[in-house]
């Protein structure tokens, strides 16, 4: 059913101080995309636009809220509308819901996002959330800080994440207006396997309107592990293939201490096709920042037991040894199936900075950055390292769910966090379990989830594991 609403006159004489407040999912591509409004009643209309500083080929979340500062344009006025208007040609989409006008309050501030990370001989902060011991190093945060008032403020970002505690300066924020706040120290993690969870806050001297969104308590969760570098967040958002033309996907990994690299693992969708014909790639960059081949493995079929599965990929070459202070490209891919099925999807999870992970597409052999993080990863196991045996196991039954499941835990000798996300990646459930010896069940109550498909985490010894579940009440 679609309910059709007749325009009508807004009056906002007594609101001179006005916020659009809406929640949009947009692909950018060359479209434009506006907030129209009119004064008149309709009679004329003027346009603002949204998303211009959105890059080509990129993604907002889903959803992502906006908010649109028109106070100067409508506030005050009788007779106000507002709508939304898309020009494109063989472009994306723009999806927009839950429109709200609303008076802002005097103080407040809320966290937009977090950019934390380690910064190499890339030059980019990448945020790594799984990192083998020999290659931890340094992590910095900041926080990008929205001014959501109208009055102007001075706020103060604080990260934690275990012993951890990372202030920044009093920060000045105009009115309606975002900036960045560094923390002033970084932290080097103990090179030892744990699982680290980061929360962040922000703090103003005023007593803020709305302090539920001054603090994210989840920002991220990374994992210190034996061998296993990854940049991908570990829960399943989309896809990234060709259509069953050949490609190849995967990220940059800044190399900090010299390693040997044996394998690169690849979270296969769902959606791929059991028997497809794949293959890893390392490569190197030279000076030019150009992608030199390396090594390669040799050439795998997908099963069926592979789709909705990570796979590793052994490098035929063996052992390849990776230079310390040098960032490298791995990459998944295959020669496609000449478009007859999707043949190879490769999972994606969370959002890259551009030109910090590449598609290769082999119609043309044309690289370009793609900005949904694949879930390709570094894997520096070896036949003396079984890494199987400290991986965390768990079974859930029933699945599908319908008002409660059991996680039945298997043995380690390990703390162990148990998470379960939603497939935009929102944390639903966290709970950690201490002294976790032995074999454990936990019943979960899902009468609260709503219907879907969620991930559930496991992580111990700095190794984490994911199932999915999906939930039927």
């Amino acid at each position: 059913m679609i309910l059709r609403v007749p325009p009508h006159n807004i009056d906002l004489t007594s609101a001179p101080q006005v916020l659009l407040k809406f929640q949009q999912s947009h692909r950018r591509y060359q479209e434009n995309t506006y907030v129209v409004y009119s004064t008149n009643g309709g009679a004329t209309w003027q346009e603002m636009e949204v998303n211009a500083t959105m890059s080509v080929n990129t993604n907002t979340t889903n959803p992502q809220t906006l908010q649109v500062n028109l106070s100067n344009q409508i506030g005050g006025h009788d007779s106000v509308r507002i709508g939304f208007k898309y020009t494109g040609n063989y472009d994306w989409f723009w999806a927009v819901d839950d429109v709200k006008l609303m008076t802002p309050d005097a103080h407040d501030v809320a966290v937009s996002s977090v950019y934390w990370g380690s910064t190499g001989a890339w030059g980019a902060r990448l945020p790594y959330y799984q990192i083998p011991t020999a290659q931890v190093t340094q992590l910095d945060f900041s926080g990008i800080i929205a001014n959501l008032g109208y009055m102007n403020q001075n706020a103060t970002f604080h990260a934690t994440a275990g012993a951890y505690n990372g202030t920044s300066p009093a920060t000045p924020i105009p009115a309606f207006s975002s900036d960045t706040a560094n923390c002033t120290a970084g932290f080097t993690p103990a090179a030892v396997n744990a699982t680290i969870n980061v929360s962040v806050n922000v703090q103003i001297d005023s007593t803020d309107a709305n302090p539920a969104d001054n603090t994210v308590a989840n920002a991220a969760t990374i994992a210190v592990n034996p061998s296993i570098y990854a940049r991908d967040k570990n829960t399943i958002s989309g896809g990234s293939y060709n259509q069953g033309q050949g490609f190849e996907v995967g990220n940059i990994f800044d190399i900090y201490a010299a390693a040997n690299l044996s394998a690169i693992d690849v979270f296969i969708s769902g959606s791929a096709v059991a028997g497809a014909s794949i293959y890893s790639k390392l490569y190197s960059i030279d000076a030019q920042g150009n992608f030199v081949y390396v090594d390669e493995s040799n050439p795998y079929t997908l099963t069926s037991s592979d789709l909705n599965a990570l796979i590793t990929l052994p490098l035929s070459g063996g052992a390849s040894p990776l230079t310390a202070n040098q960032p490298y490209l791995v990459v998944v891919g295959s020669l496609g199936d000449a478009g007859a099925t999707n043949d190879l999807v490769v999972g994606t999870s969370g959002v890259s900075e551009a030109q910090t992970s590449y598609y290769l597409d082999l119609t043309n052999t044309t690289w370009y950055y793609t900005t949904g993080t694949p879930m390709v990863r570094m894997n520096f196991s070896n036949a003396s390292l079984d890494e199987t045996s400290l991986a965390p196991s768990f079974d859930i039954a029933p699945n599908p769910a319908s008002g409660v499941t059991t996680i039945s835990l298997g043995n380690t000798s390990s703390d162990a966090t148990l998470t379960i996300l939603d497939v935009t990646g929102k944390e639903v459930l966290h709970q950690a379990i201490s002294s976790w010896n032995g074999a454990k069940s936990h019943e979960i109550n899902t009468a609260n989830f709503g219907n879907g498909v969620y991930f559930v985490n496991v992580a111990a010894n700095g190794i984490m594991r994911t199932k999915k579940l999906v939930v039927r009440n």
